[in-house]
């Protein structure tokens, strides 16, 4: 079976048309190369948060799949209630980021252009 991964130009253009009506709050998105070399025509999408010591990297699969790997950090990390709630933006505007790049990869893997 033929790995099909969304290419690194449409998830770059993606992520821009989703900051164009809505954001990853408090957060920064980057679009990076994938660091497999079998894919890297291929693309993942960085978020660096503010409000805690961490990344999540969204990653698409060879089913075309988008899932989130949140980076493991050691330790405690102590948040004031506003804090926490910052950091709770953060991951729910994430996980809309996720999941709209989840319905452009299905409509492209459809071949349509609905709306999304």
């Amino acid at each position: 079976m033929t790995c099909t991964r969304p290419p690194f130009a449409d998830i770059a253009q993606w992520v821009d048309d989703y900051e164009k009506h809505d954001r990853v709050a408090h957060a920064t998105v980057h679009v990076l190369p994938q660091d497999d070399p079998e894919h890297s025509d291929s693309g993942i999408v960085a978020v660096h948060l503010n409000h805690g010591p961490a990344s999540i990297y969204l990653n698409v699969d060879c089913e075309r799949t988008w899932t989130a790997t949140l980076t493991e950090r050691s330790g405690e990390f102590p948040l004031t209630g506003t804090h926490l709630i910052a950091l709770g933006e953060e991951l729910l505007t994430t996980g809309k980021l996720c999941e709209y790049l989840q319905k452009r990869t299905d409509a492209a893997t459809r071949g349509t252009t609905e709306n999304v």
